[in-house]
């Protein structure tokens, strides 16, 4: 499907990420395939139940993917967070409820699955497989590679279960969160990893996924720009430069962490700020909280990325321009949902162009 030369975002299937990916220009397009991971339906704190039925809660799912990816492109699934209890009220599985969907608006969706997914999962992903003829996705994590597993008895019986065969497949090492200090100890479990794939020539495409961007910013000081390095970047290079095996694709979380957010929001106090992201670190731009201080705080901060040297200009992605007038307050200050997309749309622009100019 495609070689190392190509971006594999894992994004969380929210309004922000899926406007950014809208907002990706056709030409950079062909160089990305998304990750979709459909966010655990949401808690309400005060009633002590879930805001919304899996049916709600999936309804716009599809029409969310071909309105920010469209039909001529491809594009993974993954309903890891969605609890293997939950069916349909037509009694469907969520995966086979999202295909049937798809496959009416035509849109390329390819299904993730891991070795420890529950039988109905894998199931739903055959079958989707079987109508689509458009395969499997693998996502390996660390567990997956733990000693005494019997990593090709595994991947084989998987195979056999799915009815597709590696030529089908595609494969994900997701280390997923690592050290933000130091990427020596997961580079070495990433080789580790790589070394222990059995048959790794055979596989339709080979991704590594990996990021370290914190869990939240409530460490960091308000008033204040922060830098975070973006140790899977550096990673991800070293890696590709020692092997002499095939080489991975790259694959990041963005500007998130991959352990979706549980707060109560009742608790929360979010600040005004800006992840945006420069070539080797995240530049946090923060302000104060917004319950205090409001949104207006963020016209402010968008003229301080404008003063920073990492600022690309308005011209380099959608959200760079919404920064640019933002900072002129020719646009409205957003809310936290606008500012994910316009960090995200800048992330994926600018990734997606450090993979393309590689030598």
């Amino acid at each position: 499907m495609f070689n190392h030369r190509h971006y594999v975002p894992i994004l969380k299937g929210r309004e922000g990420e899926y406007g950014a990916l809208q907002m990706m220009p056709a030409q950079m397009r062909d160089g990305v395939s998304p990750v979709i991971e459909i966010p655990p339906i949401p808690w309400d704190h005060a009633q002590h139940q879930p805001q919304k039925t899996i049916d709600q809660h999936l309804s716009k799912v599809t029409p969310k993917i071909e309105r920010a990816w469209g039909s001529d492109r491809t594009l993974f699934v993954d309903l890891m967070w969605i609890s293997g209890r939950e069916r349909m009220s037509t009694g469907a599985h969520p995966m086979t409820y999202i295909f049937d969907g798809a496959r009416i608006k035509r849109l390329q969706l390819v299904p993730v699955t891991g070795l420890t997914r529950d039988d109905d999962y894998q199931s739903a992903c055959r079958d989707a497989s079987a109508r689509d003829k458009r395969g499997v996705c693998l996502r390996l994590q660390r567990e997956d590679f733990e000693d005494g597993v019997d990593l090709a008895a595994q991947i084989s019986g998987l195979q056999r279960s799915l009815l597709v065969p590696l030529a089908e497949m595609d494969l994900i090492l997701d280390l997923r969160g690592i050290d933000a200090a130091d990427e020596s100890p997961d580079e070495s479990n990433a080789l580790s990893m790589i070394q222990r794939m059995p048959n790794l020539d055979s596989w339709r495409s080979f991704t590594l996924a990996a990021t370290s961007f914190p869990v939240n910013l409530m460490g960091l000081a308000p008033s204040q720009t922060s830098a975070i390095r973006r140790r899977e970047w550096r990673l991800w290079r070293n890696i590709i430069a020692q092997l002499r095996t095939r080489l991975p694709a790259f694959s990041d979380y963005a500007i998130s962490h991959p352990q979706p957010s549980e707060v109560d929001p009742r608790l929360m106090r979010a600040s005004a700020s800006i992840r945006y992201t420069a070539q080797d670190t995240w530049l946090i731009f923060k302000a104060k909280n917004l319950r205090d201080y409001g949104y207006s705080q963020f016209h402010a901060v968008c003229r301080n990325v404008l003063r920073s040297n990492e600022y690309t200009g308005p011209d380099y992605s959608w959200g760079d321009r919404y920064i640019h007038e933002c900072a002129q307050r020719r646009v409205t200050s957003g809310n936290l949902t606008t500012w994910r997309k316009v960090g995200t749309s800048h992330h994926l622009a600018l990734v997606a162009t450090q993979i393309a100019s590689l030598a």
